[in-house]
């Protein structure tokens, strides 16, 4: 069982935030990208020959502009090299500007599934400062629209400790989010990354540095909010009523296999992390004269240790010390004895054959894996 991502890296305008990879200046070679894209989906069908392919996902960038007719020669290749027959879920990355009843019915009508939505706020403040093309009234008509679509499977992306936003604020942006019956909920901590727009605007003084007390502060009221609504936090940024979880991004943190097509996106499979090349031009070049675009890494051992530690961690289900013992035999003591410290302070939980991080153990989880890791 595998999952396939493809990186569209289009996008209208910059958000201030964002260091994913991605170009405002696709239409000079919009054709050639999807050419591309398409060549490298069939260069790769060799890896999954004898896989089923349960998931598809279609990241960015900004995948919802695509034309109709790009998304489904895209997904055309993949069907006809890969085994899909049994495909679960397909997903889309869509922004409030880019849905409309027309188009969300032409993504159902070739096998689109699921839609990953990025609102990020309800505020118009948070929308501005951040540089977002939407409005507020666009995002809820296009979550309104998505449900008339008849699209049952659907997850809302906000950001927190954002500049702006008040924790009233982001109490009435979970209210609403709640209220629209939003069946997933990604929230992500808005951090400062290097070669984005907002650290040339914090060091300005355009806009005020951000605040490690108010990120603290502000997970903790969505993860009380969420949980008292039944959402069940499945992962660290990711919140899902019963029979809602993201299947795709589940299996990247069981590190199941994966491949990803598309500039900068990276695939995983035979213990090899595979990075594609981060540059629009240098990929299509590459990939139309048949040459190299990509380069292999080869997990270590310690390398693949300190992954599974690190996504387990981050999961409901924890890091069950059967499948250490099975997986990393010589390892299993050196782990239980750093657990204590953790178990004592009430950030890690034992149950069962599974440590777990409590609420608080939650609020520090990188760190707190980091500090099992093997160097």
């Amino acid at each position: 069982m595998a999952g396939i991502y493809i990186h569209i890296p289009f996008c209208k305008q910059a958000c201030y935030y964002c260091n994913f990879h991605f170009s405002t200046s696709f239409e000079r070679y919009r054709q050639e990208m999807i050419a591309a894209i398409c060549k490298e989906l069939e260069n790769k069908k060799s890896i999954f020959k004898e896989t089923t392919v349960l998931t598809i996902y279609f990241g960015g960038g900004t995948p919802s502009l695509l034309e109709n007719n790009e998304l489904n020669q895209i997904l055309s290749v993949v069907h006809k090299n890969y085994k899909t027959s049994s495909v679960e879920e397909v997903t889309i990355e869509a922004n409030p500007e880019d849905v409309n009843l027309d188009k969300l019915n032409y993504w159902r009508s070739i096998g689109v599934n699921r839609i990953s939505l990025g609102v990020q706020s309800f505020f118009d403040e948070d929308l501005n400062q951040m540089n977002r093309v939407h409005d507020s009234q666009q995002a809820i008509k296009s979550i309104e629209d998505i449900r008339l679509a008849g699209f049952h499977n659907f997850s809302v992306d906000f950001m927190f400790a954002l500049p702006l936003l008040s924790d009233e604020q982001l109490i009435k942006n979970l209210e609403k989010v709640i209220d629209l019956d939003v069946p997933h909920i990604s929230c992500y901590n808005l951090t400062v990354e290097e070669q984005t727009a907002l650290v040339q605007l914090i060091k300005k003084g355009e806009i005020d540095a951000l605040s490690q007390e108010k990120s603290i502060r502000q997970f903790k009221i969505i993860m009380e909010k969420l949980a008292n609504h039944k959402y069940l936090q499945y992962e660290i940024s990711n919140y899902a009523k019963e029979g809602f979880k993201s299947k795709h991004n589940s299996a990247y943190w069981e590190q199941k296999a994966y491949i990803g097509v598309g500039p900068s996106a990276h695939s995983f499979y035979n213990n090899l992390r595979i990075h594609n090349v981060p540059s629009n031009i240098e990929y299509i070049n590459k990939i139309t004269k048949g040459s190299n675009y990509s380069e292999t890494e080869k997990l270590t051992e310690k390398g693949f240790f300190n992954e599974f530690v690190m996504t387990r961690l981050r999961t409901s289900k924890g890091l069950n010390i059967r499948e250490l013992e099975l997986l990393f035999p010589d390892r299993v003591d050196s782990f239980k004895s750093k657990t204590s410290v953790f178990l004592r302070s009430g950030q890690l939980a034992f149950f069962g054959d599974e440590y777990r991080l409590t609420r608080e153990g939650k609020l520090m989880a990188d760190y707190i894996a980091s500090e099992f890791f093997e160097v």
